[in-house]
């Protein structure tokens, strides 16, 4: 109920600019200095923040108009039960994705880190589906737009998780990041996704997936698919650390800076 009140008081601007002027002053107190806005408005500005936030918004908008809720209950136990199933799901997919990493076979891992960013965007709407479990069913049966459609959910995923980052931006690269922006939406990560999977003819040449990622491009997805899932389903405070803890050790694992990890 207290996170049902939340949600409805964030609607209102004024509550919101109030807010951001205590989470300012919060942060100063406990950091000893300031946000550097100007910085963080730089890089969404790069990213082509404003845009894809307001696309980011209309699929959101779509998804709740065209498919069925992730959770049906006739209980609150009942619907958190579901979540937790849902989000244990995404996290079995990135533990399997780490797994095939540390084995060195870089086509599979990178395409069930890529399977990982797509459940995580299905799943973008799922807090909101369980504040409102007890909500009237809705009169479409499936998932509707979440359930066909590859490049909105990769789109759902990253831009959620990606545009406002700065601890992704530290850790992959903001160049890189704003490569990935891009190619999530001209849809070359779907086609990125085939490639880890098929063999293909290219120029007369037989080309396998094995050619086309190696050890570096597997171990950007598997951090960005572990980023997005603690980033984007990470809803309880508690379970956001516990998730936050375990990408991080792995990232530490595979050679990430841990100076590029930290909070700045």
């Amino acid at each position: 109920m207290y996170s049902r009140a939340t949600q409805m008081l964030m609607s209102d601007v004024r509550i919101l600019k109030r807010l951001m002027v205590e989470l300012d002053a919060e942060f100063e107190r406990r950091a000893g200095k300031r946000i550097d806005h100007p910085s963080i408005n730089a890089a969404v500005k790069s990213k082509d923040g404003a845009r894809r936030v307001a696309k980011l918004n209309q699929f959101h908008a779509e998804a709740y108009r065209d498919g069925a809720s992730l959770i049906v209950a006739s209980t609150f136990a009942e619907a958190l039960e579901q979540y937790l199933a849902l989000v244990a799901h995404v996290e079995r997919l990135w533990d399997d994705a780490c797994k095939l990493y540390r084995e060195r076979h870089y086509p599979l891992s990178t395409f069930l880190s890529i399977l990982t960013v797509e459940e995580v965007g299905k799943l973008g709407r799922l807090w909101n589906d369980l504040l409102a479990w007890d909500s009237p069913a809705s009169s479409n049966p499936t998932l509707g737009l979440l359930g066909r459609d590859h490049r909105k959910k990769h789109f759902m995923a990253v831009m959620a998780g990606a545009v406002v980052n700065a601890r992704l931006d530290r850790i992959l690269g903001l160049k890189e990041v704003r490569k990935l922006l891009q190619d999530v939406e001209s849809g070359k990560l779907e086609q990125l996704r085939q490639s880890c999977l098929y063999i293909d003819v290219v120029d007369g040449k037989v080309v396998k997936p094995e050619d086309v990622v190696d050890c570096s491009t597997a171990r950007f997805f598997v951090v960005l698919a572990g980023e997005l899932w603690a980033e984007t389903l990470g809803h309880f405070p508690w379970e956001f650390q516990r998730m936050i803890d375990k990408v991080t050790e792995f990232e530490i694992e595979v050679g990430i800076d841990p100076a590029l990890i930290e909070r700045s």
